[in-house]
């Protein structure tokens, strides 16, 4: 039997062929379990996580949001997902992994806004999820985010839950529940006027207001919500108050939701104009406020109203305004212990 000789080219060339094949095969399978393009999102240290403390961190996404809550039992809740761009996409995935969060136990989105829910899609097709809290909106298709947030959300498995009044999630030592939008069912709803008309005036009306509480301390998230809307707010909780909330309608399951003890503001639409809400700020006088916004935007956040009356209710700590901005102070941390007490942090802190 005669031997097949063959030249070194030849013996180059199939070797090649074997070793991009290797490599091929090796790219494949570590893309089922790391998606290539956020490849760089898992190759980070995790870090440990302090049970017993709250942790809300409002990332630096520019002109856009998100905010990633790790709960005192070790569980995760993710409230919005940034505006879609390949950057903050990896920049959450990447926050999540060195959270080391494989599963998000709860997902919020507030608004049927791009820059609020432009990134949640990616977000969950590559992270595990438990429930999805959402707008009721009758038109996926309102923004290009919220369409591709809906048809993750979709395929995903996670249980869906309309974000309205009375809707939320109570453990142990923490809850958060919803105090606006109003029930969707309702002829005269939020989301009734957002899906009959979907103005801007009514898409901001229709985003979630949330309260979330730990040890006693409260944080009040707006989502992009206007200040009339949050008036309204602040108007029914002193009537309530007046005449003693007969119906409990700032309670949730059995837990007593009193604004006053609020430590942290999160301001809703960039602290945009419309965000103005004097009578809400004054009610609600929390120690901390958060504002996500971008450097040199084009909407003109944060408005120099809304910082006034925000440095005129504000309390802050220890001769701090208590005022942080994600275009000035990065990536902004606050801590809840299990006294109730809270602290805040900065990446860009000098």
């Amino acid at each position: 039997m005669a031997k097949i000789k063959l030249s070194k080219k030849t013996i180059a060339a199939v070797t090649s062929v074997a070793c991009a094949a290797v490599i091929i095969t090796t790219l494949l399978i570590v893309n089922i379990f790391y998606p290539l393009k956020y490849f760089t999102a898992y190759i980070v240290r995790r870090e440990p996580f302090e049970e017993g403390e709250l942790e809300m961190c409002v990332l630096d996404v520019g002109q856009a949001d998100c905010t990633i809550v790790s709960l005192p039992d070790g569980r995760t809740l993710l409230i919005d997902g940034g505006d879609g761009t390949y950057r903050n996409n990896l920049k959450i995935l990447t926050e999540l992994n060195r959270r080391g969060v494989d599963y998000i136990d709860y997902v919020i989105c507030t608004t049927v806004d791009d820059e609020y829910c432009g990134g949640l899609g990616e977000i969950i097709r590559n992270k595990d999820v438990g429930a999805i809290f959402y707008p009721f909106c009758n038109n996926r298709y309102i923004c290009d985010g919220f369409a591709d947030f809906i048809s993750a959300a979709e395929s995903s498995g996670a249980q869906r839950v309309i974000s309205e009044y009375g809707a939320g999630v109570s453990l142990e030592d923490f809850y958060f529940t919803f105090l606006s939008p109003s029930v969707h069912t309702s002829p005269t709803s939020e989301y009734g006027c957002l899906n009959s008309d979907p103005s801007a005036e009514n898409i901001a009306a229709a985003s979630a207001v949330m309260w979330l509480e730990y040890a006693g301390a409260g944080i009040l998230y707006a989502g992009s919500t206007s200040g009339d809307k949050l008036s309204e707010i602040a108007a029914t909780y002193a009537l309530m108050q007046e005449l003693g909330d007969p119906d409990g309608y700032f309670t949730f399951d059995g837990h007593e939701i009193d604004l006053s003890a609020c430590v942290a503001y999160k301001v809703p639409a960039h602290a945009a104009d419309s965000a103005l809400a004097t009578d809400f700020t004054d009610l609600i006088s929390p120690q901390y406020s958060f504002v996500s916004v971008g450097e040199n935007n084009a909407e003109g956040c944060p408005s120099v109203f809304v910082l006034a009356d925000l440095l005129a209710h504000v309390e802050g700590v220890q001769g701090d305004d208590g005022i942080f901005m994600t275009m000035y102070d990065g990536d902004i941390t606050l801590t809840i212990d299990a006294d109730g007490e809270a602290q805040v942090s900065s990446s860009e802190a000098a």
